[in-house]
Parts: structure tokens; sequence; C-alpha cells
């Protein structure tokens, strides 16, 4: 059986959609898995073949380049020749029904005949005048939602499978990255990430300098900076202040540095896919949110996170950049409030840990 698995999106899209295709995998155990997603030059992009590469979940990719009518024209016919048995819609189309009515007229010209995931779409409230936006389902359990109604097998809510079986290669050369490096005294790590490509996403760093800098006081942690390498130079300036720690961001690949996020007593940043691939790594995650989107919609994927968002009459304003309101929402969380969750979660790590060693048991922290 062959099937073509329509997803196009970065990093965090990739991650955000890695629930779902577990589901088809498990679901199709022995099938021939393809997935169709688009390239785009120039953007300097993460590509789903770099996240999802050794995680057993697609065994081949199909690329385009755009929508161009030419490129269209040999994307119908590469896909015909191909004979796929079924198409995974993972596209988020949202409401609109004439986005998802011409793929399907597509993919029926390229001969597929079989439709998962096409139906069954979350209806996003509009937005009351005077109320707070509802909390919406995260958007990996919307696409879950989706394959639910087209009859597969998938799990509860929140309860999907997010790990992308990181292995010894990336363990490797994650210690190989670090034999170059200062030792870090055996402490405890904290993933950092202080960047985003939306403004109104970032909580200022000298915030997270000052959080960082209480928690190396009371915990003795050792900071990681995470991220590509446009948050390279910010995370350079993040450790000189601080005195002590790594800057991952643009030195390991994703799989790499979800290897690294697996040593980290928590995530603290921002709400980018350094966060999803935090929650990839199994580690529970503290995140400054803005309130531009739906409450929920983007959270962190499983339990025991830590959002910090603040409900104020513009939310849900979807900008990427907050000019007239000076981002109020983001900047209205403290350092207390940030520094006081990273300590419940350390806290609570920390007594797990203790509990594990005098009890001999196998408990878990979800998330």
């Amino acid at each position: 059986m062959e099937i073509l698995v329509y997803h196009i999106g970065s990093l965090g899209d990739t991650l955000v959609a890695v629930p779902s295709l577990w589901v088809i995998r498990e679901n199709f155990p022995d099938a021939y898995i393809t997935m169709l997603t688009d390239d785009q030059p120039g953007r300097n992009l993460v590509q789903p073949s770099q996240i999802l590469d050794g995680s057993g979940l697609i065994d081949d990719y199909i690329t385009y380049p755009g929508l161009r009518p030419l490129a269209m024209a040999r994307l119908l016919f590469s896909i015909l020749k191909r004979n796929f048995d079924a198409l995974v819609y993972l596209i988020r189309a949202g409401n609109h029904a004439s986005r998802i009515s011409r793929d399907i007229r597509f993919f029926k010209l390229a001969g597929i005949r079989n439709f998962i995931g096409t139906e069954g779409f979350y209806d996003y409230p509009s937005k009351q005048p005077g109320r707070p936006i509802p909390v919406v389902p995260r958007a990996a359990d919307a696409l879950l939602e989706r394959l639910r109604t087209s009859g597969l097998r998938t799990p509860p809510a929140g309860r999907g499978r997010i790990d992308l079986n990181i292995g010894d290669s990336e363990r490797e050369s994650v210690n190989e990255w670090l034999a170059a490096l200062p030792p870090d005294g055996a402490r405890r790590w904290v993933a950092i990430s202080v960047g985003s490509k939306m403004p109104c996403k970032i909580w200022p760093l000298e915030r997270y300098s000052a959080v960082v800098s209480e928690l190396i006081k009371e915990y003795d942690l050792w900071p990681v900076v995470f991220g590509g390498p446009s948050d390279r130079k910010t995370g350079e300036k993040l450790i000189t202040e601080l005195g002590r720690g790594y800057v991952a961001a643009g030195e390991l690949s994703v799989r790499q540095s979800i290897a690294a996020m697996k040593r980290c007593v928590l995530y603290l940043g921002n709400d980018t896919g350094a966060m999803h691939m935090a929650v990839a790594g199994g580690i529970r995650c503290v995140v400054p949110f803005s309130s531009r989107e739906y409450p929920g919609r983007w959270y962190p994927y499983c339990d025991g996170h830590v959002v910090l968002r603040t409900p104020v009459s513009c939310e849900g304003c979807m900008l990427a950049e907050c000019v007239v309101r000076k981002m109020e929402c983001i900047l209205s969380i403290s350092v207390e409030q940030v520094l006081q969750a990273c300590r419940d979660i350390i806290c609570e790590r920390t007594a797990v840990n203790v509990s594990k060693v005098l009890t001999g048991g196998s408990l878990r922290i979800n998330g």
C-alpha cells in the first residue's frame, strides 16, 4: 500500500503533526508513506526531512517549488505515476472550504480516490466584543480529530505520541560538539530559547537574563541556548551576561538539538519551534505567550507545561509585530511569574527523582 501525506510548513508545523504521523504509521504499519511538501528556496526554513529522517515515520518525499502552473503540471504527473492508494490531508486549512475542495480536485486528477483528514476541521469561534477568547484545542489534537473523523484509530486528546526515535547517532553528535567546549561541571541543564521570527512573541532578553541568573544562584543550573543560526548572536550575548553555559543555536541540527534537550531539567523560552522541539524531547516547558492567537492552539503538547498568557482586549489580533499597544500582552508577564513557574517544575522534578531513588519506582513526568 502506498500513502501520500500532504503537509506543508516548517519546524513548528512539522513537530505539531508528529502525533498524526504516528497514527498513520500505526494504522498502516506496512504502508510505504511518502510526504508531499513545499520547497521554499531562499527562506532558509527547516524542511520536514531534517526533522523526520530517522524517525521511521516517512519513507520518501516529494517536494514542489510553489503554485506556478508548470510546476503544478509536473507535480500532477509525478503523483499520477506513483499510483497512490490514499491521500492523508494534514494541511491546516481552517474553515477555507474552497481551498480544501481545490486540493481534492487536484489529487483526484492525480489518480487518488481515497482521502483521509479532509473532514472534521475545527470551527474556530469568532471573537466576541467584551469577552475573552475561549480556549481551543491544540493544533496537534485538531489534526488528530480529523483522522478520527476519517475512521482511523487515534489516542485521546493530549495523549498522542510525540517522540522522533532520537538515537545513538544524534547523541554521539552532541557528545562530539561538547568535546570542544568547557566542561559543565556535571550541572543540570536548562534549555533556553530567546528568539522568534515574530517580534510580538519575544519576551525581553533582559527578563530571561534575570530569571536564569536567579535559577543559577538557587539551583546551580547550566543554561544552553537553542534555536537557529539567527538566534546565535543573541544567545551568545545572554551566555556572556550569565557567565556560564553553551550556545547550541546554529550549531546542532534539529534532531541533535532534541537529543541535547533531553538532558535538560526544563525549557524556558518563547513560543517557537524550539518549544515544540523540547516537547519532542520529553521535557516540560515554561513559556511566556503573546495573546495574538487563540489560547490553547499552539500551547506545548502533553501535560505538565506552564503557559503564561494575559487576556487583553486586543487578543486574537494575529499581528506579527505589535506597534499600537506596544506588546502589552506579553510584556505584562513578570520576571517573578516566570521564575516561580521554573521553580515549581524544578522542585517537582527533584522530588520525583528522589522518590524514584527511595522506592525504586518508575515514575514519569508528563510532557
